[in-house]
């Protein structure tokens, strides 16, 4: 816990690559666990690394290396199944494999396997969703002419009864504050606070603060992206810039126990 406050990493990789990228090779739930254990960190999503994953075989290896961490920790770890929505009728089976094997919810990257997140191609994929009543994990950004904050609200619109987790605020610093207004009308829709910019309080304040403090999850893209330095991001908000404890124990933990399924 942190400050009394239950804390959930809405967004980590375990998984392994043939080879190096941002400095990171392989990681494992062994050391996930104790990196959130050195930080006060009690639960977190996962998924595998992405940049390993290109044909149907590998994703299916780095969601079966998921489902094998979230079964070693399963009061810690909620692991998400990745898929590429080009790869089909495979995609769509491969969701329905790794929710029986108690993975919690999709996440896609549009930016690296290249479609538009608000595509009629991702209709398979969002009705297994609806069906299970899990989540969508989506990369946004707002420079892609793939996943824009834009696109991901447009998504949501034509899936209302999904719950969408739009990843990282479209990382633009210069319209990172439209994001509240972008999403309003799509209640559906909840942030994550990964890559986000050095600004405590446009990230976290004005943005619980617009457009509510229940649709936003703190996340750490960890680890190639450092889980100290968002969770010090977030200690600023508060610190400096007047984000409430509730508002903050609703970022840091509550949220995510709630679209992730966390008892």
């Amino acid at each position: 816990m942190i400050d009394g406050m239950l804390a959930i990493d809405a967004h980590c990789h375990v998984g392994e690559a043939k080879r190096e990228r941002h400095g990171l090779r392989s990681f494992g739930a062994d050391e996930l666990i104790a990196r959130m254990d050195q930080n006060g960190i009690d639960k977190a999503v996962i998924q595998h690394l992405v940049f390993p994953l290109w044909e149907p075989e590998d994703f299916k290896q780095g969601n079966n290396r998921v489902v094998e961490a979230a079964f070693s920790y399963p009061d810690r770890l909620r692991g998400l199944a990745l898929v590429n929505p080009k790869h089909g009728r495979f995609a769509e089976q491969e969701v329905r494999r790794c929710l029986e094997a108690g993975l919690k919810g999709i996440k896609l990257q549009p930016v690296l396997h290249a479609y538009p997140i608000d595509g009629e191609l991702l209709d398979p994929l969002m009705n297994v969703a609806a069906r299970a009543n899990v989540p969508v994990v989506t990369h946004s950004d707002f420079n892609a002419k793939t996943c824009t904050p834009y696109q991901v609200a447009r998504l949501a619109a034509r899936w209302p009864q999904v719950t969408i987790v739009m990843l990282h605020m479209g990382i633009d610093l210069e319209m990172m504050d439209q994001v509240p207004s972008i999403l309003k009308a799509v209640p559906n829709v909840v942030v994550e606070t990964s890559q986000t910019h050095d600004h405590p309080y446009t990230v976290y304040v004005h943005t619980a603060r617009r457009l509510g403090a229940d649709r936003v999850l703190f996340g750490s893209d960890g680890p190639a992206l450092s889980l100290e330095v968002a969770l010090t991001k977030l200690a600023m908000a508060e610190q400096r810039h007047g984000l409430t404890k509730e508002e903050k124990a609703k970022i840091l933990g509550l949220n995510a126990a709630r679209v992730f399924g966390f008892k």
